[in-house]
């Protein structure tokens, strides 16, 4: 057993603060219990974690052991996480990576050593697995899923846990000696500890430029096989209000393969996003349409990697809805990313959508390609250098001109002394039947420091649209802002506590003030894990440009917000927070927002939120009667969920929204639309990497009356295979 298994330091003679991995010849078997004969004779390290939370810089309450292996197909790792109260652990039973208190390890793998993003592989006491990749900035991207293999054991005095991970799934260079980079990290949920096994000084939770090395890796070559994951699906929809049904069935094929140790080749052919969560309602009173949150897998896989200035590429494009509510389809794919020695790293993507058509004579949407590059060439620290291009292109169809839209852009930073950035980057746009135009930005900010501040500019010129691939607002202005904060960390009644502000100053570039406003803002963990906000706004006169068809002026405006909540790794959580003030469009506006979570069992999760938001005698434009007129509208919402899981492989979730809308003119008088919508979705990973689906929902749409009519009924069900060749 393991109490029995040698617990010694680091290996003699491996570099001060690195890991050193062991080759073995006979793969240690996945059961979290690490009795095998290959682990005991593997040396570790068994220490105490630093806590980034609650008491930063402090050693973990309790110890945890170490060790690493590999072999020509995959990397080990073994932990052992000691807990004199074992009774009390949590074991954290979720789908995958969807994070809820428990026990949880994690090892992070920056397998280029440039401290530029690094892989992590995470399992909880439940056996439960989350997996990502992280930016350099601090971004994690869940989109990313590898197949890997793990094991979990509680043991009477503490916890163990085994990985093995693929090489396959990794991308490294190709050389025959590896240099590494790692961290490891532990939540220990009764003491809600954040630990580390290294600390930045810099006070960032995953500094990657920061992390040891691990060393030891001699004669592996990355992988350069092939995943193909076939899928067949079938879908039948009621929409009872319109008496209509439909009934389709559908296949097709996503493939992954490695064309050099750095770079990877995704293809989808006929790809489909069936059990993708449907977007939730949200309010939107502004002019511009909301900019939603990327959910389907192609897109989210190495998204960091198409991180463009000024929003070039915005993935909600490609596959979007048409102008009739139909969804325009995606015939195929294909995207290469990858990283090479010297720091360079790339993304391309090609994307061909195809015709929506109205009552199947009618084109309304055209077919089109899209294709996206972004190339990076990083520098030491933050300095780089990036070039993007963009390009959107349907040619003639069916009466429809040949039409193109395309962009370009430069961008890059350079690290000074002290931890500050200088960075810039100008794009240029083209697009058909308008004049091309441009857009500037220029920063000055400190970095990677609990003292930070910033300084910036930007320009986006009249004609500037990036809207075919991109995502673009207000065009027209000159904009620039200024701010500074401050994080401490008091050792007696916080576990943080920060100071921030902010000054934005916009004008049109022909000069009407459109934006003159100050924001200051204060933030606090308390020691108990319960937090708080508080912040207050001040806007002073502006113009707004877009508000009936000449624009309007409006007056200075203040407003204030505080919200707080208990600690998030209790099994009953809850944060609310309440808001007010004068609205900018003139009159007032009151906000309430909250959600609770519960954890009854291991094996059940529930949560509510809910959204509260009035606005009283505001001066808008009634189109209506083409005039400015008096308006007061209201937002309710309620968002309920429930997630109960059989194992680490099967979960049953449900989810369903009510949502109401009122507007009323003085002039017009009321208008008022609601829905209440609710899925079941029940899905089982049958093998590793290999999934089934299936969906029920409904959606009952209002009337305008206030009652419901009948609902909306479908059924869709989908099958995946995992096919590692």
């Amino acid at each position: 057993m393991w109490q029995l298994l040698p617990l010694v330091t680091l290996v003699v003679g491996a570099p001060a603060g690195s890991i050193t991995a062991r080759r073995t010849e006979t793969a240690p078997s996945i059961d979290g219990y690490i009795d095998d004969a290959v682990w005991a004779a593997c040396s570790g390290e068994t220490c105490e974690l630093w806590q980034f939370a609650p008491d930063y810089g402090e050693s973990m309450s309790q110890p945890t052991t170490i060790k690493v292996l590999y072999d020509d197909a995959c990397i080990y790792f073994a932990f052992f996480m000691f807990d004199s109260l074992p009774d009390q652990m949590t074991p954290a039973l979720t789908p995958r990576d969807n994070y809820i208190n428990g026990e949880w390890i994690a090892v992070l793998l920056d397998t280029w050593s440039d401290g530029k993003s690094a892989f992590s592989f995470e399992t909880s006491l439940a056996n439960s697995q989350m997996d990502a990749r992280l930016n350099e900035h601090g971004g994690w991207d869940y989109g990313w899923d590898a197949v890997w293999e793990s094991g979990t054991a509680r043991h009477a005095n503490g916890w163990s846990s085994e990985m093995a991970v693929p090489l396959s799934c990794l991308r490294f260079p190709d050389t025959d000696s590896q240099v590494w980079s790692i961290n490891f990290q532990r939540i220990l949920s009764r003491t809600a500890e954040n630990g580390w096994y290294n600390l930045s000084a810099s006070q960032q939770m995953a500094d990657i430029p920061t992390f040891p090395d691990l060393v030891g890796i001699e004669g592996v070559k990355g992988s350069l096989g092939m995943e193909l994951r076939p899928y067949t699906s079938g879908r039948y929809y009621d929409a009872r209000n319109a008496d209509e049904t439909e009934a389709t069935g559908d296949i097709g094929l996503d493939i992954k393969t490695g064309l050099t140790s750095g770079i990877t080749a995704d293809f989808t052919i006929n790809p489909d996003f069936g059990q993708i969560e449907a977007d939730e309602s949200e309010m939107n009173l502004g002019h511009f349409e909301l900019f939603l949150r990327e959910k389907r897998p192609f897109f989210m896989e190495r998204s960091d990697l198409f991180d463009m200035p000024f929003n070039l590429f915005y993935s909600r494009r490609v596959g979007a809805v048409g102008w009739n509510g139909d969804v325009i389809p995606i015939l195929g794919g294909a995207k290469i990313t990858g990283s090479v020695f010297g720091g360079y790293s790339f993304g391309f993507l090609n994307a061909v959508t195809g015709r929506v058509w109205e009552d199947d004579t009618t084109l309304v949407e055209t077919a089109a390609n899209f294709g996206i590059f972004r190339g990076v060439k990083q520098f030491d620290g933050y300095s780089y250098l990036g070039i993007s291009a963009v390009s959107k292109d349907s040619w003639e169809q069916e009466g429809f001109e040949t039409e193109s839209n395309r962009a370009f852009a430069l961008d890059g930073a350079v690290e000074l002394a002290g931890n500050h950035l200088i960075s810039g980057s100008a794009a240029r746009s083209w697009n058909t039947g308008v004049d091309e135009d441009g857009a500037y930005r220029f920063g000055f900010e400190r970095i990677r420091s609990t003292l930070g501040y910033w300084v910036n500019g930007t320009q986006v010129d009249e004609n500037f649209n990036v809207n075919g691939t991109g995502f673009t607002t207000m065009t027209g202005f000159r904009s620039g802002s200024a701010g500074i904060s401050k994080t401490f960390r008091p050792e007696e009644t916080f576990s943080t506590f920060s100071l921030w502000g902010r000054q934005q100053y916009t004008t049109q570039i022909d000069g009407e003030t459109l934006e003159n406003s100050t924001h200051a803002e204060v933030n606090g963990t308390f020691k108990n894990g319960w937090n708080f906000t508080v912040s207050g706004d001040y806007s002073g006169d502006f113009f707004d440009p877009y508000e009936g068809p000449d624009g309007k002026f409006y007056d200075d405006h203040a407003s204030v917000f505080a919200g707080g909540g208990s600690n998030p790794y209790e099994p009953f959580r809850f944060w609310a927070g309440t808001g007010g003030g004068q609205y900018d469009k003139g009159g007032t506006y009151s906000n309430v927002i909250g959600n609770m979570r519960y954890l009854p069992v291991p094996v059940l999760e529930a949560s509510i939120s809910g959204n509260w938001f009035r606005t009283f005698d505001t001066e808008n434009y009634n189109w209506e009667p083409g005039a400015f007129d008096n308006r007061s509208t209201e937002w309710k919402s309620v968002t309920f969920r429930l997630a109960y899981m059989f194992n680490p492989e099967m979960n049953l979730r449900f989810f369903s929204q009510y949502s109401n809308f009122n507007m009323e003119f003085d002039e017009t008088g009321e208008l008022e639309s609601d829905e209440l919508r609710a899925n079941m979705l029940f899905a089982w990973q049958y093998l590793p990497g290999s999934m089934f689906y299936l969906l029920g929902e409904t959606v009952f749409s209002g009337d305008g009356n206030g009652d419901f009519g009948d609902p909306d009924l479908g059924v869709y069900a989908k099958l995946t295979w995992y096919l590692p060749i």
